[in-house]
């Protein structure tokens, strides 16, 4: 097996076992275990601790699907990261209601959530498209 192939089964591997975690922060009940503050301050900035931890939870995306599903070309690999990025999104976002209405916690969308979200895959792709343009 070539350096390549191995680095690319590397990064789909870790992008399905990253979709898992977000799945579980997104679906399960994390809050149970850990006693989170409900806010954090950032610089001079005071933000909720779910936002910041939507951010982080998104941000990821473009990275880890831009290795494992990278086209030979760089412009239709970004745009399939931005539209499956947004679709995640919105599939995650939206689901919880329906996902958690039977269990003994509730979990519900919110459309601050989603545009936390986001902001997080844009600002990831957007990171991922100037890496592209640099990139050999």
């Amino acid at each position: 097996m070539s350096k390549s192939a191995s680095r690319h089964i590397t990064f789909i591997a870790l992008f399905i076992i990253y979709l898992g975690v977000v799945a579980y922060l997104c679906f399960g009940h994390p809050a149970a275990f850990i006693k989170i503050p409900r806010t954090i301050t950032l610089l001079k900035w005071t933000v909720p601790t779910d936002k910041f931890i939507h951010f982080l939870m998104f941000f990821p995306y473009p990275f880890l699907a831009q290795e494992a599903f990278y086209f030979n070309n760089k412009w239709r690999s970004l745009v399939f990261v931005i539209l499956t990025a947004l679709a995640f999104c919105f599939t995650f976002e939206l689901l919880q209601d329906e996902i958690t209405k039977n269990l003994p916690y509730r979990r519900t969308s919110d459309p601050w959530d989603l545009s936390v979200n986001i902001a997080a895959v844009s600002i990831g792709s957007l990171i991922v498209s100037i890496y592209n343009l640099f990139r050999k």
